[in-house]
């Protein structure tokens, strides 16, 4: 059908391309299936998944599908209520400093936990923050539950370490920003140099100058940045030159593929690009650390800090604490 119509129509356009999409419900497969209403609204939630995958596509609404729409239905009505509830849970991923050999930083990472829900993942629910820009209040309330987390600690008698954060680009060019971290910083009596902000390489294309500034903004008032992700994008390393970042962390693949291939190009790349950060001041982070040969690795490349599953998942606060943090006492 799809064919006979792109031939027809394509010599009445004069030759102009013809993009076709479709949605289809199968009955007995509706949830619905004896009600109008409801398989139009499937049927359209189809065709616009249609639009997403290719030119030229049916896509079928399935139980698959119709899963998917409950959650996304879910995350839309409850995300506000979550936050106020504070669902949002705290998970820490620790950063192994390979000079000393001791855990001295972390990663926070977002859980969201439901009340009568099964856990909800950041892949569930972070892409449709991005779309509406809820992001921009859960990466300050992820500031915020790490500051108190680290005032629990402080309070106990429990070194505190350092914790990166990641930020949405929407931050980025709120006028207020670095006030808004400010504030949370002052009501927890933490100080910035325990923070660092998490930025993906992305931000960096659209306006280098503006994004200096902030760097330049928050490094002014304590806070360290980070380039999230390194290589998983166009990275450009006359835009690393460009900017002025504290670290750089290194997308999981880098180290991935070194490990297939030990002696290829790869490797000579990533090694380049940690001595070519340590040359511009940056601390360098590797992640996707999974063995003692890749700990071993990124090591003697000199690279500062590993990340990844050899030295823990993504933990809660508590277990983390119990497991990595030191006692003053």
């Amino acid at each position: 059908m799809f064919s006979k119509i792109i031939t027809t129509v394509t010599v009445a356009l004069d030759g102009h391309p013809l993009s076709l999409y479709s949605g289809a419900v199968f009955m007995a497969d509706s949830p619905s299936p004896y009600r109008v209403s409801p398989n139009i609204s499937y049927m359209m939630v189809a065709l616009a998944h249609a639009k997403q995958v290719n030119n030229h596509q049916v896509y079928i609404f399935d139980e698959s599908l119709y899963r998917d729409e409950q959650l996304r239905y879910y995350i839309e009505t409850h995300m506000q209520s979550a936050l106020n509830q504070e669902e949002y849970q705290l998970y820490l991923q620790p950063k192994m400093n390979l000079q000393t050999g001791h855990i001295d930083g972390a990663e926070a990472l977002v859980r969201w936990q439901p009340t009568g829900h099964g856990m909800i993942y950041p892949d569930q629910f972070i892409p449709l923050f991005e779309e509406n820009g809820f992001c921009v209040q859960l990466d300050l309330y992820m500031v915020e539950r790490v500051c108190k987390t680290l005032r629990a600690w402080i309070d106990a008698g429990i070194s505190p370490v350092v914790i990166s954060v990641n930020q949405t680009k929407s931050l980025f060019v709120k006028e207020d920003y670095v006030e808004s971290l400010l504030a949370i910083t002052r009501k927890y009596n933490i100080s910035p140099r325990y923070i660092i902000l998490e930025i993906l390489e992305g931000l960096a294309f659209e306006n280098i100058e503006a994004l200096n500034s902030t760097i330049k903004h928050l490094n002014d008032a304590g806070f360290r940045v980070s380039m999230d992700d390194f290589g998983s994008g166009y990275s450009s390393l006359n835009t690393l030159g460009k900017l002025k970042i504290d670290e750089l962390k290194l997308d999981r693949m880098f180290l991935s593929d070194v490990i297939k291939e030990r002696n290829g190009a790869q490797s000579e790349v990533l090694a380049s690009i940690l001595a070519l950060a340590k040359k511009l001041g940056m601390r360098t982070v590797a992640e996707g650390v999974e063995t003692k040969e890749s700990e071993d690795m990124i090591r003697s490349m000199h690279c500062d800090y590993g990340q990844g599953y050899y030295y823990s998942k993504p933990v809660p606060a508590e277990e983390f604490r119990k497991h990595f943090c030191i006692s003053q006492a």
